[in-house]
């Protein structure tokens, strides 16, 4: 296949792949694609300009392609950020093709297309190797799709790498044009790999991060984000099967005159005031513990790798927390408070629904002696 054939194929797949992202942006509201379907669009120009180039005027022959290309790349770039969920500074996108442009502007480099070649492909490199960096940072996932996007974007890298040694090596012997050669045609063949595996891969991590997010939400309460009650039945009987030595306590909550609240203020206020709590049980106990709204004003917590004394004090430290909290409710504020039962592992129990009966039982003891207050149950038998 020859190389001006080359360049069609990569011109027709990358185009495609420009409509398949828009039409994803389009179907998903999501910035990203936008951005990958502009720069294959770009990519795309770029590609048809290299094609003909030898019937445009010397200066488009040295600064259109190579500046479309380049913008291209800076857009792939910007996608991977933003499809990272990372921030893009304003104008970065057009800083690679404002300094090529500047950079031609120089006797020095426009003179010598070697020296063109070579700064446009550094250039090249450096975006193709900044969106590798993008998705290699986010490798804890362990996705293949993710890995295969790095490959795509690594071994394009190492390829203008390749181009920007070929151009400082040519010295005034290259022509004013793209040197139509064996290394094009390598280059053609492996951005043709890289078109179509990054789009396959762009377009399969995405669907793998929905299918991760949906999975996530099914899981957790729609108001607070804490872990629903079937989400935390299932992980809580897991760890529970899973690390019989393992320590823990055990606590349910429930705020204090919540029907209350709701009648005086308002259901959005009650919502407000479940949110502001549920937001201080994960400050309080970290990421380890499992913590779920149970129902309504109650709430759970499995707290592992801790001792009796411990666990105490964290659900101490929770109460008196939850107790500062101050939820403005129109021309009032709501001050809520909370009770407590605490069960802790070195009672003996560890069924799930043998712990529920006996925290509970904690609760009610906490809610009879005046409320705002934990009590914790000091043996099984209790």
């Amino acid at each position: 296949m020859d190389n001006f054939t080359l360049f069609a194929a990569n011109a027709i797949v990358v185009l495609v792949m420009a409509a398949v992202f828009f039409v994803a942006g389009r179907a998903r509201h999501e910035v990203y694609w936008d951005s990958w379907g502009l720069a294959n669009l770009v990519i795309g120009l770029a590609l048809l300009a290299f094609m003909y180039e030898r019937h445009l005027p010397d200066l488009l022959t040295i600064l259109l392609p190579n500046a479309l290309l380049v913008l291209g790349f800076s857009l792939r770039w910007r996608a991977a950020r933003q499809f990272e969920m990372r921030d893009v500074p304003r104008h970065a996108t057009w800083i690679p093709a404002v300094v090529f442009v500047a950079l031609c502007a120089l006797p020095s480099v426009y003179s010598s297309y070697a020296s063109v070649y070579a700064v446009v492909n550094v250039l090249l490199t450096s975006l193709a190797a900044g969106c590798t960096f993008e998705f290699w940072r986010d490798r804890e996932d362990r996705k293949l799709s993710r890995i295969g996007m790095i490959l795509a974007y690594g071994v394009l890298t190492g390829m203008f790498a390749a181009r920007t040694a070929q151009g400082l090596l040519a010295g005034d012997g290259m022509a004013r044009h793209l040197p139509d050669d064996a290394i094009l045609t390598v280059h053609l063949s492996v951005a043709l790999f890289h078109i179509t595996a990054s789009g396959a891969f762009a377009l399969a991590l995405a669907y793998e991060r929905d299918a991760r997010e949906l999975r996530r939400l099914a899981s957790r309460d729609g108001l607070t984000g804490l872990l629903n009650r079937g989400a935390f039945e299932a992980e809580a009987r897991c760890f529970l099967e899973r690390g019989p030595q393992i320590p823990f306590a055990f606590a349910i909550f429930d705020l204090d005159h919540f029907k209350r609240i709701n009648d005086r203020h308002g259901h959005a206020a009650g919502d407000r005031t479940l949110t502001a709590c549920a937001e201080v049980f994960g400050e309080t106990f970290g990421d380890a513990a499992l913590i779920a709204r149970w129902g309504g004003e109650e709430f759970v917590a499995l707290l592992p790798d801790i001792s009796r004394a411990e666990a105490a004090y964290a659900v101490e430290t929770l109460r008196a927390r939850v107790s500062t909290i101050a939820v403005p409710a129109g021309d009032s504020t709501i001050r809520p408070s909370l009770s407590a039962g605490l069960c802790h592992s070195d009672c003996g129990l560890r069924d799930l629904d043998h712990l529920l009966s006996a925290a509970d039982s904690g609760l009610y003891a906490a809610k009879k002696q005046g409320r705002n207050r934990v009590e914790q149950i000091a043996t099984a038998a209790a």
